[in-house]
């Protein structure tokens, strides 16, 4: 087993490509070929470079052009600082676009195909560029948890004392739970 991983570490080493990284990219292109398809667009964008961050652009930020903001990393120190700071913008972006919380930027940041995979195969739902078909409020679109309201009916009117003896009226329905979902309507 340790032969293997360190003909794998040698190999990439020299310049090849460890499995590793044929499924990080893979889940990528997947993910966001998904992501593509939710926003009603063709999903092969996705399995070109830079094109498919040009059509990302288009979609979640409404400026296909502001990926090239994205080749400011050539510049050492400063140029990364800017990179990775654009990065968050288009994740956050992204997360918008899509229903999630702004916190998902972090995901989208530092582990892309995972939250891309979880955006186009799950339950979210494209909204337009940054969110702006998005009516929810800020709490429902990051808890997306259900809210509902617990009605409670008084004691029936033939209710008795328990030291004499319990009656209840046998036509009365049974208790009733009025449950609100906050979801978008399409």
């Amino acid at each position: 087993m340790w032969e293997n991983i360190a003909s794998a570490a040698q190999q990439t080493q020299n310049g090849g490509t460890s499995t590793f990284e044929l499924i990080w990219y893979v889940a990528s292109v997947v993910g966001m070929w998904k992501m593509f398809e939710k926003a009603d667009r063709p999903g092969w964008p996705a399995l070109i470079p830079f094109y498919n961050s040009y059509k990302q652009c288009e979609i979640v930020m409404g400026n296909p052009w502001y990926f090239l903001r994205l080749f400011v990393v050539v510049i050492p120190v400063i140029g990364w600082i800017a990179g990775i700071y654009f990065y968050f913008q288009i994740a956050k972006a992204t997360a918008l676009a899509y229903g999630k919380p702004e916190t998902w930027s972090w995901g989208y940041l530092f582990l892309t195909p995972v939250f891309y995979c979880m955006t186009g195969f799950g339950d979210a739902d494209y909204y337009g560029p940054m969110g702006v078909g998005d009516t929810r409020t800020e709490s429902a679109r990051g808890a997306r948890t259900v809210d509902f309201d617990v009605v409670r009916n008084e004691a029936p009117q033939n209710y008795t004392d328990l030291s004499d003896q319990t009656r209840v009226n046998a036509s009365e329905e049974a208790e009733t739970v009025d449950f609100t979902f906050d979801q978008p309507e399409k």
